[in-house]
């Protein structure tokens, strides 16, 4: 049994989770751009309150960088992340390839400290392309969003970090990154003072109205 203090949304059937866990990871099609399909960058979530903030910088990138193909993956199981042989659920390199593409940015929002991930993905080729995002040890009695936010996994910070990868591929989004990561990090100082003033929520970016 799964339990949360707190209602939180449902993505997948039954059915649908039972496939997806036993595989221990998968692309989720629905918030990822034409089902995932040649992305210019890898959004990849581990662990519930960070998949949300991956989903959130989906539907972000798409109101703001239309262009940018984004896949969206979810991992379950830590350990498909090692290199082929190190573990029995440890993906082959094609199965690794086909979720996280061969040479495309790819961006973990994790759970726990980044340097897990890190050790898990040694010895997988081309390595230089993948960023790790977690827990730094930051933030102390305060919003769940505030949390995200000074732990640098919130969905600004993951938008961030795909236009920043995309922007090495994509000249359409390279000679506008200056300008969305400007808003980005106005949008984070804003969620900032807004949850300091409040106690709650976040500030509602500006992004969203577009």
């Amino acid at each position: 049994m799964v339990g949360s203090k707190q209602p939180t949304p449902v993505y997948l059937s039954p059915e649908e989770a039972e496939i997806h866990c036993r595989a221990g990871a998968s692309i989720w099609k629905f918030c990822s751009t034409d089902n995932g399909i040649n992305p210019d960058v890898v959004l990849a979530g581990i662990g519930v309150e960070v998949m949300f903030e991956v989903i959130a910088a989906a539907a972000l990138l798409r109101k703001i960088a239309p262009e940018l193909r984004v896949c969206v993956v979810n991992v379950t199981d830590l350990m498909i992340l090692e290199n082929e042989g190190l573990h029995p659920h440890a993906l082959s390199t094609e199965a690794f390839n086909t979720l996280f593409t061969s040479d495309k940015p790819v961006h973990f929002n994790y759970h726990g400290y980044p340097p897990e991930v890190q050790g898990l993905l040694f010895g997988r080729p081309g390595l230089d392309r993948i960023s790790v995002a977690g827990y730094i040890e930051e933030g102390s009695t305060t919003t769940p969003f505030d949390m995200m936010l000074v732990n640098r996994v919130s969905r600004f910070h993951v938008a961030q970090h795909a236009l920043r990868g995309a922007a090495k591929l994509s000249e359409k989004v390279r000679v506008r990154q200056p300008e969305l990561n400007a808003q980005l990090e106005l949008d984070i100082v804003r969620s900032r003072k807004y949850i300091m003033d409040n106690h709650k929520g976040e500030y509602p970016c500006s992004f969203y109205n577009l």
